[in-house]
């Protein structure tokens, strides 16, 4: 997913939250943040055909000891949705099937699924992150013990494109 996000292709997360999250549901704790390299719940079949070159391709089953850090993500808007038509509607915004997130939705039906729409920047230059056992798992937020510096991000979509996609998206969602 995140080379999906660091190439413009994707615009937005689609979030429930982790089952190791309070409450497990997701919160937005952060509106600006690191993407977090991981492996939890990837699977290719999930994604449309169209954006299997943005997963990668030495996936394990196993959790990386070290991840590298190469993108940054602003939220731009945060919606919670119970109908999983928005999500169709937005299909040129994100990677995934429609089965899938018909999947993910019904997944704690109780729970709202959120749409969060993030403006990401790609870092000067990647940053490699020894992983600490406690990072590890479904989770949405990972603390890190050592902070990233975001200096020199560029964004990934210039002003007026970001704009453009902003929205789209909230011509669907709503204000």
């Amino acid at each position: 997913m995140i080379g999906a996000l660091e190439t413009g292709r994707q615009r937005l997360l689609v979030r429930k939250g982790g089952i190791r999250d309070p409450r497990g549901a997701f919160e937005l704790k952060h509106r600006e943040f690191l993407l977090y390299p991981t492996i939890e719940h990837q699977e290719k079949q999930s994604i449309r055909p169209e954006f299997w070159g943005c997963f990668p391709a030495d996936s394990a089953d196993e959790a990386p000891r070290r991840v590298e850090f190469r993108v940054t993500a602003k939220t731009a808007l945060v919606r919670e949705i119970r109908d999983p038509e928005i999500l169709r509607k937005l299909e040129n915004h994100h990677i995934w099937t429609p089965e899938f997130l018909e999947k993910r939705m019904s997944y704690r039906p109780q729970a709202p699924t959120v749409v969060v729409v993030v403006r990401c920047y790609r870092l000067p230059k990647p940053v490699l992150h020894e992983v600490r056992p406690e990072e590890a798992g479904c989770k949405s937020w990972v603390p890190l013990a050592e902070p990233v510096s975001a200096e020199g991000a560029e964004p990934v979509l210039d002003d007026r494109r970001f704009r453009a996609v902003l929205g789209e998206i909230t011509a669907v969602l709503g204000d």
